[in-house]
C-alpha cells in the first residue's frame, strides 16, 4: 500500500532533585527514580498509538536526549515509537528534554541519559576534553544548521554579512555561524550575535523588525519562521553543512553493558528513519500525530519532513549510522583555527563501529509491515 513519494523540497533549509520525570511515550506521565536526577528537566506526555510486539516487561528502559525532542525533524524519534520500531527491538525510548543548559555529555557521565545526540562541534570538544564517550550512530550526514536571511534582503551571501547582526536559536548556533564567515575568509567580529531563541514568534520578530538581519539555527527553526509567514534564503554553502550535522554519543564504559539495548535503539532506529525514504507520505501522517502544532500548515510541515528524509538524513553510506572517519578527520581544521579543539584528533579515538553491522540488520518487509499495522489502525490520520 506504500509507495515513494518524493515531494519537491528546496536546501535552505547539568545541581539535581529527587525525582526525573520521563515522557511516559504510552500516554501521560511515568515517574521513575534514577541513581541520580537531572535538574530542570521538564517533559511533556505525549499520547500515542503505537504497535507493541514485545511484551512490555521485557523491554529495556532507555534515557535519550536528541537535538529537538520535540520537533519531527528529527522524525525517527516518534515514528519509530509510534510504529512500534523501538518495542520491536526489545526497547523503550524515554526522550529526556533538550531544552536544557546542562551540556548533554553531562547526562552521560551522570548516567542520566544512554545516549546523547550532539553536533559535530559538541563530539570534537568531547573528544579535545578527553572525555571517554564515543560517536556509534551518525543521525545525520549533512548538517541542518544554517545561516537564512529574509527572501528579499540585500544579503546575498556571505561576504554581505560584515556589519550585520545575526541571530542565533542557541548559543550552540554560535560555533556554526563562525565556520560559515570562516569558509570565506570572514572573522568572527565581523557580525554582531545576539540569541533570540527558537520560539516561532519570537524569531519572525526580531527578523521582520530589523533587530537581526540574519538567523542562524537548525531546520526546525527555519520551519517555524516561515510558519510565521516569513520567506527567507539559506546563504550557507554547502561545503559547511557537509558534516556529520548529529550523531548518537554514548559512554565508552557502557558499551558492554548495554550491547544489547543499543544494537535494538539503533536497529529501531535505522528502521524508522527508512520509512521516510519508502514513503515521505507516512512519515509527514505519523509526525502529524507526534507534533500536530508543526503541521497546522501542512505545506510547512511537509517541508521540514521532506528536507530531513532527503538531505539531512539521507543514507549517504552503505549501512545506517555508518561513523565516517575521513569526514571527521576532514571537517576539524576549521575548529583547530577558530580555537575549539587543541590540534587533529585521531577519530578512532572518539568513533566505534561495533553497532553498525547490527543496526542495519533488517529487511524493508519488517518495516512494510510495521508501517501496514500503523496505517491500518490510524486509517483518518492518513495524509492523502
Amino acid at each position: 500500500m506504500f509507495y515513494n513519494s518524493y515531494l519537491t523540497f528546496v536546501l535552505g533549509t547539568i545541581v539535581y532533585t529527587s525525582v526525573s520525570v520521563f515522557i511516559n511515550l504510552k500516554g501521560g506521565y511515568n515517574m521513575k527514580s534514577t541513581t541520580k536526577f537531572v535538574l530542570g528537566a521538564a517533559f511533556g506526555g505525549l499520547a500515542l498509538s503505537m504497535v507493541s510486539t514485545t511484551p512490555a516487561s521485557a523491554l529495556t528502559d532507555l534515557n535519550v536526549i536528541t537535538a529537538n525532542n520535540g520537533s519531527c525533524s528529527i522524525y525517527a524519534q516518534h515514528v519509530g515509537r509510534l510504529t512500534g520500531a523501538y518495542e520491536t527491538n526489545g526497547v523503550e525510548v524515554n526522550l529526556l528534554n533538550s531544552e536544557t543548559t546542562i551540556p548533554y555529555v553531562a547526562f552521560l557521565d551522570t548516567g542520566d541519559a544512554e545516549y546523547v545526540m550532539l553536533d559535530s562541534a559538541q563530539v570534537l570538544q568531547m573528544a579535545n576534553a578527553g572525555q571517554p564517550g564515543s560517536v556509534v550512530y551518525e543521525a545525520y550526514n549533512f548538517a541542518s544548521e544554517g545561516i537564512v536571511v529574509p527572501a528579499d534582503s540585500p544579503i546575498k551571501g556571505l561576504n554581505d554579512l560584515p556589519g550585520s547582526v545575526i541571530g542565533l536559536a542557541s548559543d550552540r548556533d554560535e560555533i556554526t555561524t563562525l565556520i560559515a564567515l570562516d569558509s570565506v575568509g570572514l572573522p568572527g567580529d565581523s557580525i554582531e550575535t545576539v540569541v533570540v531563541g527558537d520560539a516561532g514568534p519570537v524569531m519572525v520578530d526580531a527578523l521582520t523588525s530589523g533587530r537581526i538581519d540574519g538567523f542562524a539555527g537548525g531546520s526546525s527553526d527555519r520551519a517555524n519562521i516561515q510558519a510565521g509567514g516569513v520567506a527567507i534564503r539559506n546563504i550557507t554553502p554547502m561545503a559547511v553543512s557537509a558534516n556529520p550535522g548529529n550523531s548518537f554519543a554514548m559512554w565508552d564504559s557502557r558499551m558492554d553493558e548495554l550491547d544489547g539495548a543499543t544494537a535494538g535503539f539503533l536497529r529501531g532506529w535505522a528502521m524508522a528513519q527508512h520509512m521516510g525514504v519508502l514513503d515521505t507520505k507516512f512519515v509527514i501522517s505519523v509526525c502529524a500525530v507526534a507534533t500536530p502544532e508543526v503541521f497546522e500548515n501542512m505545506q510547512t510541515g511537509s517541508n521540514l519532513i521532506n528536507g530531513s528524509v532527503y538531505i539531512y538524513q539521507l543514507r549517504r553510506t552503505n549501512k545506517y549510522g555508518e561513523p565516517r572517519n575521513w569526514i571527521w578527520a576532514q571537517i576539524q581544521g576549521p575548529y583547530i583555527g577558530l580555537g575549539e579543539i587543541d590540534g587533529f584528533i585521531d577519530p578512532a579515538t572518539f568513533v566505534d563501529h561495533r553497532f553498525i553491522d547490527r543496526a542495519s540488520d533488517w529487511d524493508t518487509y519488517e518495516v512494510v509491515e510495521l508501517m501496514d499495522a500503523w496505517a491500518a489502525a490510524n486509517p483518518d490520520k492518513m495524509v492523502p
